[in-house]
């Protein structure tokens, strides 16, 4: 019999993709993101890069991506996953519910936020999590016993990405800022 603290506390284990160490390429980033605007979090220690979109910078032309016959699928689609037939239901989605005629507009980056902090040199107990319940990226470690903690997360009603840095000792927060982008 496991303990009902025990269990909660599996239950919210079970809702984080956790890692420990940064992300070395992209595919390897935490996403966050809001429907409009998102942020792919590396959680590097010395160089943080937060790769951004927004909704309104994408490549190619302006095209229609409706389906016409998307709003008359949708009933049995939906009756069909409540009742388990998840494979009946792609199927259908394939030809209702997607573009007949394109397959949309990629998502191009509008750039990447850097946090260069000054004075790592070695980093250790760290830990990175992207808390699915929450939808919030975490990244800590420890510097000369120093903690250090990076909070992201992306608000839809205020159109944001907010990154929020702390240390568990005062005055130990030292970073430099930049911006770089494909874009001219």
């Amino acid at each position: 019999c496991i303990s009902s603290g025990l269990q909660a506390q599996l239950e919210n284990e079970a809702l984080k993709l956790w890692y420990d160490g940064p992300a070395t390429q992209w595919v390897e980033a935490l996403p966050l993101g809001n429907g409009r605007i998102g942020a792919m979090v590396f959680g590097d220690p010395v160089h943080e890069q937060f790769q951004l979109n927004e909704e309104t910078v994408w490549g190619g032309s302006p095209y229609n991506n409706t389906n016409p016959k998307a709003k008359d699928a949708l009933p049995r689609i939906r009756q069909l996953i409540f009742e388990g037939k998840n494979k009946e239901a792609q199927e259908l989605c394939g030809p209702t519910i997607c573009s007949p005629s394109a397959n949309g507009m990629p998502y191009q980056t509008v750039g990447s936020l850097h946090l260069d902090f000054d004075g790592i040199n070695n980093y250790n107990d760290y830990y990175r999590d992207l808390d699915l319940e929450r939808a919030v990226a975490t990244t800590r470690y420890k510097v000369d016993g120093v903690t250090f903690q990076r909070e992201v997360f992306a608000s839809f009603p205020d159109k944001v990405v907010v990154v929020r840095l702390t240390a568990d000792r005062p005055g130990k927060l030292n970073f430099k800022v930049g911006y770089v982008s494909p874009l001219e």
